[in-house]
């Protein structure tokens, strides 16, 4: 994958990710077990209305699962998980991150 694609992945998830964190911080929220879907359903309000299961994957890989059970349940994913598995593996074997972004 170039250096472009995974700058422009990167991106996209570093901002959803800051989003998730200020929802979580705003609410005093600790672990998943705290989190309200309804409140965080809510506040996302950046929700994506199509986004590529990649995400889905980097997501995960940084334990943002909030993030992905909400953009599951509104069906913001588009593709399908394992084709996205192969293109994850593609991003992170070509430097993307998903942590520290």
């Amino acid at each position: 994958m170039d250096k472009s694609k995974i700058k422009q992945i990167e991106n996209k998830a570093r901002k959803l990710m800051d989003k998730d964190a200020s929802i979580w911080d705003k609410n005093g929220w600790q672990s998943g077990s705290d989190v309200d879907l309804l409140v965080y359903k809510r506040e996302i309000k950046v929700a994506p209305k199509s986004l590529p299961y990649i995400y889905y994957h980097i997501f995960e890989d940084a334990n943002f699962h909030s993030l992905n059970k909400v953009f599951e349940e509104i069906g913001a994913f588009q593709g399908t998980y394992g084709n996205a598995q192969a293109e994850f593996n593609d991003y992170k074997n070509s430097g993307g991150r998903t942590w520290n972004l």
